[in-house]
């Protein structure tokens, strides 16, 4: 076997100046080495023609990849001084700048100035793209070429055949060509892949990463289904190229059959939108844009949407944003805006089903433990409802964190908590400024016996300044006024967790009591109650000095809480965990806390939670609350799961009485469950269903079938969706979908 590598400016023998000379001309330096294939550094005879121009033997590496060298190997070499031709005969390889080529024979024309590479020919290009051929003839650096019989394996696993193609640059025409990136079967390859595009042309261009096809036709498992004169996609080898995006269809009870389409712009690397129509036959045309944008610490996105209605002759659309800005490794800022034209375009064209959107500009800094945020916020409340007193719009709100070092003062740690909130209606409804500042210190001790104590003591101010008030939230009744609440406290709350190893299971048990004592403080009678009013006792606020959400309600007074969790934790995973509790007040003042949230009595509801798992099979986590004098049900919440091999379940069910204070002014009762079943490896059915119980609005919510499958190179999406109608939506609609993926292409579907 012979070897060949060569570098310029050496000195090399005759036979190796002559290659120099022709490999050169092609574009390709190579000198003439011989080395023995069991042997490497013993001399060799090799069959040339004139075996006394055989170059000295030379032991560089094969294959070693400098962009200077071509690496030469073969079983035998022939030079034709008369002709220029060298001859490479027998598992041929040629390296060079991280091309391979093998083939049985190589032969290097220097007057043509071609290579031509005969029987079993296989180039590996730099981009992980292999070409199979019976016969390729290639120039100018193997950059151009001819290919007889051509069948290549892409990078991203995808398949092109051809009888002939042009090697061009970065380009290939291919005549009577496919393409697929389906697998083929590995038990019966002859037979016809899943899809496949069969064209009288087909052209790939590695610059443009794009595959296009002159009169193509669709197969699938080689039956013609669709013809198209024209037809392009990219070749799965990059992220971003501009043209059309695959058209979708959508069939929906209000709008009519629809139809998509987008046109995709790739700006930048870090930058690219999409520009769309859809058209109805029930409604006008909606036109559809997105931006996006990435900086090296930034970025941002941008979706909108818009139509003419002529029911109401106004325009209709929507604008969703949001942005990050990281400014350095302590400061970072960032946007979010929803906005749209009235309450029920957003569900009539499913962008969203979200009640209250959110618009908020805001700027947070991080340093060791203190945190600051300062943010403006304005809401819009797109449920279809009548409503007297809006939103309020944030401007501005402003929070700052700081907390000590552990065990550094008194052995424990301080912290201060400051904030500071502006909340504007535009004349509909009362204006409110407020501002806070919270300063406490807590220690925490485990004692020789195993008693865990932790202490805290606390001190807030809070002053109001309240515009237009009314009597929703204040009782005091309308008008201007101010107020000003000092609210100390003190909070011990006492532990004992004990636990005992069961063989391989670890069984705890923690009896927990707490004392919380504070002054009398104002409540009702100045200050208005706009972040308190939605107030829940449960197992994890229970345990809280201050059940109040937000800070406009505090729980003066003493109160003790005592309750205890269970629990046992096995090596595998499994799980399982009781826990029950239940707060009393000692004092005779006014109770501040509503009907409905289980605090209202002295003696609150018996509040607890059961949770159990095994390993990642099954699921449960059930949270109650009972009331304390007759255990009549006031609230219940229970998730479920279970894998049972191919089949999952899930349900949500959920059961709460009224609240005082706020909107929720009929019980709720309502449970949700979805299944998944996998018939096999590629499909799958999906069901679920939302029914509600409560006697208000007791009926089915919402119901969904699908049947999916998704295999390697082809995904089919089917589903059939009824939502119907509700106080907050105010319209039903069935949807009927069915979206085909096809890998490369993208999609075709009939929803959006």
């Amino acid at each position: 076997m012979s070897r060949f590598s060569g570098y310029p400016g050496r000195s090399y023998s005759r036979f190796a100046l002559v290659s120099l000379l022709l490999v050169g001309t092609a574009g390709i330096t190579l000198s003439a080495a011989l080395a023995h294939a069991a042997i490497g550094q013993q001399d060799l005879d090799v069959p040339f023609k004139d075996t006394a121009k055989a170059a000295s033997v030379t032991t560089h590496p094969p294959f070693t990849g400098d962009p200077d060298k071509v690496d030469f190997l073969a079983d035998s070499v022939a030079y034709d001084e008369t002709r220029q031709i060298i001859t490479a005969t027998g598992q041929v390889e040629i390296a060079q700048q991280g091309k391979i080529i093998k083939a049985d024979q190589v032969i290097y024309d220097l007057p043509q100035d071609t290579v031509e590479a005969v029987g079993n020919v296989a180039m590996m290009d730099t981009n992980g793209d292999v070409h199979f051929a019976e016969r390729m003839q290639l120039q100018r650096s193997i950059k151009d070429g001819y290919i007889k019989k051509l069948r290549s394996v892409l990078a991203d696993g995808s398949r092109i055949t051809a009888a002939e193609g042009k090697k061009t640059g970065g380009k290939t025409v291919m005549k009577n060509a496919s393409y697929t990136p389906c697998e083929e079967c590995k038990a019966h390859p002859e037979k016809p892949v899943l899809w496949q595009i069969v064209a009288d042309e087909v052209s790939h261009d590695k610059d443009e990463h794009a595959i296009e096809y002159k009169n193509a036709k669709f197969e699938i498992y080689g039956v013609p289904v669709l013809y198209t004169p024209y037809f392009s996609h990219t070749d799965g080898t990059i992220k971003q190229k501009d043209g059309f995006l695959m058209p979708k269809m959508s069939l929906n009870s209000r709008l009519g059959f629809g139809v998509t389409s987008k046109y995709y712009l790739g700006i930048s690397p870090s930058e690219d939108a999409t520009i769309g129509a859809r058209v109805f036959s029930k409604n006008n045309p909606q036109l559809l844009g997105t931006y996006r944008k990435r900086y090296d610490h930034a970025e941002m996105e941008f979706d909108s949407s818009g139509t003419y209605s002529d029911d109401t002759e106004q325009f209709r659309g929507h604008l969703f944003g949001k942005g990050l800005w990281d400014i350095n490794d302590k400061w970072r800022a960032g946007f979010k805006n929803q906005l749209t034209s009235d309450d029920k375009y957003l569900r009539e064209y499913n962008i969203t089903s979200e009640n209250v959107l959110e618009n908020q500009i805001y700027a947070e800094r991080f340093e060791d433990r203190d945190y600051f945020v300062a943010r403006a916020l304005a809401f819009q409340d797109v449920r279809v409802s009548d409503r007297s007193v809006d939103q309020p719009n944030i401007l501005p709100e402003l929070q700052a964190s700081f907390m000590g070092d552990p065990n550094a003062t008194l052995g424990g740690r301080w912290n201060l908590d400051l904030s500071s909130l502006n909340l504007l209606r535009k004349g509909n409804g009362q204006d409110v400024f407020r501002t806070s500042a919270d300063a406490s210190w807590e220690r925490k001790d485990v004692l020789p016996i195993g008693l865990v104590n932790q202490f805290t003591i606390s001190s807030r101010v809070d002053a109001y300044q309240i515009s237009d008030r009314d009597e929703i939230s204040i009782v005091g009744g309308a008008g201007d006024a101010q107020a000003f609440r000092f609210y100390p406290y003190i909070h011990d709350v006492v532990s004992y967790p004990v636990s005992k190893n069961i063989g391989s299971a670890l069984a705890v048990i923690e009896p927990t009591f707490a004392l919380t004592t504070s002054l009398r403080t104002k409540n009702t009678t100045d200050i208005p109650n706009e972040d308190s009013q939605d107030v829940q006792i449960d197992a994890v606020n229970i345990f809280q000095p201050n059940r109040f959400p937000g800070l406009d309600r505090v729980e003066d007074g003493t109160h003790v809480t005592y309750g205890a969790r269970t629990g046992i934790y096995a090596a595998d995973g499994s799980k399982g965990e009781v826990f029950l509790g239940q707060s009393y007040r000692l004092d005779d003042w006014q109770n501040p806390f509503p009907k409905g949230s289980g605090l209202s009595e002295d003696e609150s509801d018996l509040v607890g939670q059961v949770m159990a798992q095994y390993q990642d099979l099954y699921s449960l986590n059930y949270r109650f609350q009972f009331a304390s004098q007759n255990l009549q049900s006031e609230r219940h919440e229970v998730y479920g799961f279970a894998h049972l091999g191919d089949l999952s379940l899930s349900s949500t069910y959920l059961y709460a009485r009224t609240l005082d204070g706020t909107d929720l002014q009929d019980s709720r009762q309502q449970i949700y469950g979805s299944a998944s079943y996998h018939l096999n490896e590629d499909w799958n059915l999906l069901t679920d269903v939302r029914y509600d119980l409560s006697k208000e609005e007791q009926g089915l919510r919402y119901s969904g079938i699908g049947v999916n499958y998704i295999g390697q190179c082809f995904t089919v999406l089917t589903t059939l969706r009824r939502s119907y109608a509700d106080k907050d939506t105010g319209e039903a609609a069935t949807e009927f979908s069915v979206q085909l993926g096809l890998k490369n292409l993208g999609s075709i579907g009939t929803n959006e």
